[in-house]
């Protein structure tokens, strides 16, 4: 981008001005000397003739005596020649018999002048009279004193700049006055130096015409604009600067908790984005810098920015995305373990991409952490410990799990089905040995509610997050593929009479069974049915013990399988009075007090 500075360029030189004319000229470019007036040319008589006639013999030898004077005179005439004609050439030299030329300066004034005088008046080491370069005057000066005059007289704004930035209807006023540039002021000063000066080969002619151009700039100035070259190169950060804080990012609604009360997620609420097409701007400051345009109005494109997820979106699209309950036991112990993992549970929120090991969070189930005995399943038989029922808690978590369509890592089935769940559907803890774990992958926060409610006994676990689109929602369905019976063993006991038995362990039947996955649309309709890994229940056969001990202390036999005894002793029939006690006293068979399993 150039710019120039004031003035208009004149490159032709001027004719030789009327009235000005060489002061010796005659036809056909011969130069001769003005005739000056009351002047002549000197006139020189015709040489004398030699007389001869014979009278003249004495006047011959007159001659003859004036003749020796003569020759004197003639050599002092010679002398004075020659010194007069060294003298000329001293002259000559020195341009005194140069031809001169009428010149008229610009006031008026006539002068004649040898071609040497004008050759030497028009080579001075300054700058012509009547020289302007960026405005300022130069003529006289010498080259580097205009050089430095022109750049001391450089404006800081050689462009005028007045641009400005309109964004909806207000404008931003841009400051480009620290934006480089280049000129060329040496080179207008180098060529207006050179401007109407001989280089050395000009005739007489061309000289007075240099002379009569000199001159006529005294009255009609010659002007040499500085031309300006913007650097664009800062255009972008000027433009950012003005216009980035004008725009605001889009905010999104993130959740900030779960009102317990209202079972509603909160949230900060979004706001709107305002984005400013800034590189645009960049990109159009810089065309109309390009083309030379230094004041005008640049218009600003801005859009609207719609946040990722507004705040109606979060209360439009969070709920309750899946839930598991079912009924505990009447054991205290046991409902009290479960209720204190509940409490643990109760409010944790999994983040996207967090993961939950349950035996991590909840911990060891230890006296110290509040834990009372109740039923828990070793070696296929029910026995009391530490922690017993909270196999039903983590059934139900992995329940709610697989409706929320999370991702499960860990699930171990028990010994044999629960009552609380349908077989495939359970999973069983024990720490450390069997966790179970998932992973929140839903792409949004799940916030787990877990309760026991001690006036129907019903523990329920709530899954909150981003509900299914379009209403849909999941079932979880366990089904059975085949059952093996448990059957019955028979252990001797010798310590016990005979007539007597006692329950050991329950059998239960050995199961296979596989959980669905399904999923239903708004109306009902069933969508999907995705198979969950199969599992395997054991099969336990029941462990019972007969008394095989005789009332005359020998030990009758047992068959195991039937439980029949053989080789058993009768009493006498004396002894039915005193037997009639025995038979009230004989112990009930009695069955030990059996709790759900963890």
């Amino acid at each position: 981008m150039k710019k120039n500075g004031n003035g208009n360029d004149k490159n032709s030189l001027p004719a030789v001005r009327p009235g000005v004319r060489a002061a010796m000229n005659s036809g056909d470019n011969d130069i001769r000397p003005v005739e000056k007036r009351g002047m002549k040319e000197p006139e020189f008589s015709a040489r004398p003739e030699r007389v001869s006639d014979s009278k003249g013999k004495k006047r011959n030898v007159r001659n003859k005596k004036k003749g020796g004077a003569g020759k004197v005179v003639a050599g002092v005439a010679a002398a004075l020649i020659i010194i007069a004609g060294a003298g000329a050439g001293v002259l000559w030299k020195k341009g005194f018999f140069e031809k001169k030329y009428e010149v008229s300066y610009a006031d008026g004034t006539v002068a004649e002048l040898t071609v040497s005088e004008l050759r030497e008046g028009l080579s001075s080491e300054t700058f012509a009279p009547g020289i302007i370069i960026g405005g300022v005057d130069v003529g006289g000066m010498t080259k580097e004193a205009g050089l430095q005059a022109v750049k001391d007289a450089q404006p800081d704004d050689p462009f005028g700049f007045n641009i400005q930035l309109n964004l909806d209807d207000v404008m931003y006023d841009l400051d480009l006055s620290s934006l480089s540039y280049t000129s060329d002021v040496e080179q207008k000063v180098e060529e207006a130096y050179s401007y109407l000066k001989p280089t050395g080969e000009e005739d007489a002619d061309a000289l007075i015409n240099i002379f009569n151009a000199r001159e006529a700039l005294k009255s009609t100035p010659k002007e040499f604009e500085v031309e300006y070259t913007l650097v664009t190169d800062g255009v972008d950060d000027l433009v950012h600067g003005v216009l980035d804080d004008k725009s605001t990012e889009a905010v999104d609604a993130e959740l900030t908790g779960f009102d317990e009360e209202s079972l509603t997620f909160t949230f900060t609420d979004s706001q709107r984005g305002y984005v400013v097409d800034v590189d645009s701007a960049v990109t159009d400051v810089k065309a109309l810098l390009d083309a030379g345009t230094y004041t005008g109005i640049v218009d600003v494109a801005a859009q609207i920015e719609e946040p990722a997820v507004t705040s109606e979106d979060i209360e439009n699209d969070f709920g309750l995305v899946s839930s598991a309950s079912s009924t505990t036991s009447a054991n205290s112990n046991r409902n009290h373990n479960i209720s204190i993992t509940c409490e643990k549970l109760n409010g944790l929120i999994l983040n996207p991409g967090d993961s939950f090991s349950f035996n991590t969070y909840i911990g060891q189930r230890t006296s110290a952490a509040g834990y009372l005995e109740a039923g828990v399943i070793v070696n296929g038989a029910l026995e009391q410990d530490l922690g017993g029922g909270v196999c039903q808690v983590s059934s139900m978590l992995y329940q709610a799990a697989v409706k929320a369509d999370l991702q499960i890592d860990e699930r171990h089935e028990h010994m044999w089905p629960s009552s609380y769940a349908v077989a495939g559907t359970d999973a069983a803890v024990d720490y450390p040995a069997q966790d179970f774990k998932f992973t929140n992958n839903s792409g949004y926060p799940i916030y787990i509610s877990a309760y026991w409610n001690p006036d129907n006994s019903v523990i329920t676990i709530n899954f909150y997050g981003h509900m299914f689109p379009d209403g849909q929602y999941i079932d979880f369905i366990g089904e059975t593929i085949s059952t093996n019976p448990a059957g019955t063993q028979y252990v001797a006991n010798e310590s016990m009479e005979v007539g007597t038995t006692s329950q050991v362990r329950a059998g239960h039947n050995g199961v296979t069974a596989v959980g669905y996955q399904v999923w239903y649309d708004a109306n009902g309709n069933e969508i999907e049915r995705i198979a969950l890994p199969t599992s395997h229940y054991a099969t336990i056969t029941t462990l019972i013990e007969v008394g095989v001990l005789n009332s005359d202390g020998s030990i009758a036999s047992l068959d195991g399988e039937t439980g029949e005894l053989s080789d058993v002793v009768d009493e006498d029939d004396d002894d039915d009075d005193d037997d009639d006690d025995d038979d009230d006293d004989d112990d009930e068979e009695t069955t030990p007090e059996t709790t759900p399993e963890t």
